[in-house]
């Protein structure tokens, strides 16, 4: 093969890659989960049934994190329309910080006030555009789905945080952040059945309270985690998928719910 048949395949190869990336990206009506691989932290990315695309939480790096968007994001993509942060805390808001410069965010979701670390993040991206908006406890409807932000106080550093729970009629994901077997076992005492999901994306590690696994009944656990390190033991009777080993989860909502698969 010459040089200028060998530029040609390579061109249609991109080209061809581009066209299937649109293909899947248009709106199907249905919800779709992404848990990124962010090494030893979370960050979710979350499709509506409409097509719009919202981080909830960042990881701790922004080299991961860019990276880990540039994989799943269909080619050219340069705006996410929303962001929600679970917490404050190094493991959630870290790696936003190199969203300013490659993505434009619409709004950004805070469950309250943030470390001063996590302040200087949402400043950058209020700076840059972005809608900055504070709902703990509260409910809003985005890209025709229902978001709730499940607030509670953290039992470790007494700052406010919140699960998130994300469902339309496809599916319902609940996602952890950073919240502890305690801090779990106390929102269970608190929204008991609000906590119901067919995917938990659990805090990274894997550690779930049984009390919140009898609430939520999932379908499938998610776990963020590093390779390389220690998983907490599954809990029996529970598909249980890691970054890991599968590297980025995906999850499609259907007739029977989210499932893993595109």
């Amino acid at each position: 093969m010459n040089l200028r048949a060998l530029l040609l395949a390579v061109v249609s190869g991109i080209l061809a890659a581009a066209v299937a990336w649109v293909i899947a990206s248009r709106p199907d009506g249905r919800l779709h989960v992404t848990v990124l691989n962010t090494g030893s932290s979370a960050a979710v990315l979350i499709r509506t049934g409409d097509g719009r695309s919202v981080l909830v939480d960042g990881g701790s790096s922004p080299t991961q994190l860019l990276a880990a968007l540039g994989r799943v994001l269909p080619p050219a993509t340069s705006r996410l329309d929303m962001v929600v942060l679970t917490g404050g805390e190094q493991t959630a808001v870290n790696g936003l910080g190199g969203l300013p410069g490659h993505y434009t965010v619409g709004t950004v979701v805070t469950p309250g006030d943030l470390n001063p670390g996590g302040n200087n993040i949402v400043a950058a991206l209020d700076t840059a555009g972005a809608n900055v908006l504070d709902t703990v406890g509260g409910g809003w409807s985005f890209g025709g789905a229902s978001w709730r932000c499940l607030g509670f106080t953290a039992l470790a550093t007494g700052r406010e945080m919140c699960v998130l729970s994300v469902g339309d009629s496809s599916g319902r994901v609940l996602v952890l952040g950073d919240a502890g077997t305690a801090d779990q076992e106390n929102l269970c005492a608190v929204y008991g059945g609000g906590l119901r999901a067919d995917l938990v994306v659990t805090p990274p590690g894997g550690a779930i309270a049984e009390v919140l696994l009898e609430a939520a009944r999932p379908g499938e656990l998610a776990v963020p985690i590093a390779q390389g390190v220690p998983a907490v033991r599954a809990p029996q009777g529970y598909p249980v998928d890691r970054t890991s080993t599968d590297g980025d989860l995906t999850y499609t909502g259907g007739p029977t719910g989210l499932q893993q698969g595109s």
